[in-house]
């Protein structure tokens, strides 16, 4: 009697959670996916680097030679002619910055073009100024990573992409190293830019940063062999940012009239690289990128969609969005 009234007490709790597992499986899924892109061997090599148990709460420590063993290892092939890293920008968590990190690389796949891909993930998903804050924070840990990685692989062209606030990761890491490379210079050889490329996406630091005789313009001249800014004046949420900071993001505007001499430094309109769609991971939440505040209507209006757009509740990527420029930039 006592196992018919169990059975009786458990059915209708049963019956509830085989309802709410029926409706949370598209979720279930897609969250399961994201954890497995790393995994993808459909693509070409992904590596994950990250600093996000270390900076700023220094719960474990940044070791630089031990993360480009894993690295090589992940690419299962020594060292690569070249590699590409990736730096996502703001309000990513680690699955969120994985997804990012499959679908720059299932665009340039697309594209046809195969590099092996370092996803540099970072504590972004915190309030804007405490993320800015932690951005400056992780340049030098990423300038020590690309210094450890030409230490093992001189002859690796290194590649570098930022997509909004993942510049001002870049911008230290390069201030960094124009600051210390006289040290480690016999490492990159003779005549050589530590940086073969950089790629800026969106960018959201201020404009002004990059002119002529600046810490970050001086690291652009000196360690990098081609500086690609790809503006996009349609950018809602840098739009957004201009607004609410009083200042010109890069990746609005580029850089300043008259305000650059060197010859490696290229702006680049992308606006009609960016097709009028919404929801650029494809996950349903469009809040991910000011969506909310301002519907996408135009070209150049998402700023999620620099790296591609995933096809609405599935994996597949249907517009490489800037990709194929910086494809073309690299086979130059």
């Amino acid at each position: 009697m006592l196992d018919v009234i169990k059975r009786l007490y458990l059915m209708p709790t049963l019956f509830t959670l085989y309802i709410v597992t029926i409706l949370l499986v598209p979720v279930n899924q897609s969250v399961l996916a994201y954890l497995n892109y790393l995994s993808d061997r459909t693509l070409a090599p992904i590596s994950e680097v990250s600093t996000r148990q270390h900076v700023p709460d220094e719960k474990l420590p940044f070791i630089s030679p031990l993360l480009v063993t894993t690295t090589l290892s992940k690419f299962g092939a020594g060292c690569p002619p070249e590699t590409a890293i990736y730096v996502h920008g703001w309000n990513r968590d680690e699955t969120e910055a994985r997804e990012e990190f499959n679908r720059i690389q299932s665009s340039l796949d697309s594209y046809g073009y195969k590099i092996p891909l370092i996803g540099f993930s970072w504590n972004s998903k915190v309030l804007y100024p405490n993320a800015t804050d932690n951005a400056v924070m992780n340049g030098p840990d990423l300038a020590e990573f690309m210094l450890a990685f030409k230490e093992e692989c001189p002859n690796t062209a290194i590649r570098l992409v930022a997509h909004s606030l993942g510049a001002e990761v870049l911008e230290r890491a390069l201030i960094n190293l124009n600051t210390d490379l006289a040290t480690n210079s016999s490492n990159i050889g003779d005549d050589s830019k530590m940086v073969e490329s950089v790629h800026f996406l969106g960018a959201s630091i201020n404009n002004n940063e990059v002119i002529n005789d600046t810490d970050f313009g001086n690291a652009i001249e000196s360690q990098v062999g081609a500086f690609y800014n790809l503006y996009n004046p349609q950018d809602d949420g840098l739009q957004f940012n201009q607004q609410l900071g009083n200042r010109d993001p890069l990746g609005l505007v580029g850089a300043p009239n008259g305000t650059i001499t060197s010859s490696n430094y290229i702006d680049t309109n992308v606006a009609y690289e960016i097709p009028p769609f919404s929801d650029a991971d494809g996950d349903g939440n469009v809040e991910d990128c000011f969506e909310e505040f301002s519907p996408v209507r135009v070209w150049g209006d998402n700023h999620c969609g620099y790296i591609g757009f995933r096809q609405p509740a599935g994996d597949k990527v249907i517009d490489d969005g800037a990709m194929d420029i910086v494809a073309r930039n690299w086979m130059k």
